[in-house]
């Protein structure tokens, strides 16, 4: 099949998928969504926050935590977003910094219960961003200063850092910061009609589960805003890393995060897909290919058999005969993201 991409204007070769110019609407200026800003200094040991652990690079985005032994063999704990430390506090320890909109955009999401989230107390706004939004996401907020639907301009106060949420203590108080997108806008309707168990539920976020937001590292865009050279999306998303490729059946329907993607048809058309996920799970590339599929299947990944869960947030594990698959959270997470509602 040949899917209807927005803004398509041709076809070239072996059919990539072209693109207009990119216009200056579609690259955001970003703006750090606290007063801290030591990294412009080089100074990371006083922008990130870590954890219990003490080390620097536990507070930063990527696969930089671990539940080994000291010393750890290798990190295997993804962490989605940037632990911000705070600057000021006041006289019983308490962090006082503003929280702010790192662009303007419009509040979708407020969690005040801290005992339902992970992220504690938490908003989220979504940009436009091009073709398709993006959101930011800020979390362990001491208090939250907006609402759902207002709509805000970077700098704008969404809140106080804090320390809610589970297992963090005063002293490790810091903001949670996101850059991600929503991967398929029928996520809880994914959820009621498949009941795929525990992790996925129950869902108390609807739309804004944290499994239905994957994203990239927001200090090179932050970087990159501050050096006066604001990115597009196709821009950072060739910057990305590869990570693993997985073959899909035929798309009956266009899943919404096809937009995010840099996309080429097959030779003569197309009995399956194949898409190359980061080594996260964020869909970056995906190309039509000849020989169907019936279910989801993992086709590569560069990490070795023995470690390659490590590597993929669990989405793929061992295959008992030195190679990997997708593991069962790994299926879940493709069905997840193909599903189009109605009669899937």
């Amino acid at each position: 099949m040949s899917l209807s991409f927005s803004r398509l204007i041709g076809w070239v070769g072996m059919g990539i998928f072209l693109l207009g110019p990119v216009k200056a609407s579609e690259r955001i200026d970003w703006h750090f969504p606290t007063e801290n800003r030591a990294l412009l200094d080089k100074h990371p040991e006083k922008f990130y926050q870590p954890t219990i652990s003490r080390r620097l690079i536990s507070g930063m985005f990527g696969f930089v935590r671990t539940s080994e032994p000291e010393p750890a063999r290798i990190f295997e704990h993804f962490h989605k977003g940037i632990d911000i430390r705070p600057l000021h506090r006041d006289t019983s320890g308490e962090p006082t910094d503003v929280v702010e909109a790192a662009a303007d955009g419009e509040v979708v999401r407020v969690n005040r219960d801290e005992k339902i989230s992970d992220y504690g107390r938490q908003v989220i706004v979504k940009h436009e961003w091009g073709i398709y939004p993006v959101y930011t996401i800020y979390g362990h907020l001491a208090s939250v200063g907006v609402e759902v639907g207002q709509i805000v301009k970077a700098g704008d106060p969404l809140g106080v850092m804090g320390w809610t949420g589970p297992g963090l203590t005063r002293n490790r108080a810091h903001l949670h910061f996101e850059v991600a997108f929503q991967i398929n806008r029928k996520f809880a309707e994914w959820v009621e009609s498949q009941k795929p168990g525990r992790l996925w539920q129950p869902n108390r976020h609807g739309e804004w589960n944290g499994l239905n937001l994957m994203g990239i590292d927001p200090v090179p865009l932050l970087l990159a805003s501050a050096a006066g050279n604001s990115l597009s999306w196709p821009e950072v998303r060739e910057k990305q890393p590869g990570g693993f490729r997985v073959r899909v059946p035929e798309l009956r329907e266009r899943p919404s995060w096809t937009d995010l993607v840099e996309a080429q048809e097959g030779k003569g058309g197309s009995l399956g897909w194949e898409i190359e996920m980061t080594p996260w799970g964020l869909p970056l590339r995906m190309k039509g290919v000849g020989e169907g599929v019936v279910e989801p299947v993992l086709v590569a990944n560069p990490g070795v058999p023995s470690e390659g869960k490590y590597y993929c947030r669990g989405l793929v594990q061992g295959d008992g005969k030195g190679g990997v698959k997708l593991s069962r959270f790994g299926r879940q997470t493709i069905e997840m993201m193909l599903f189009s509602g109605g009669g899937d």
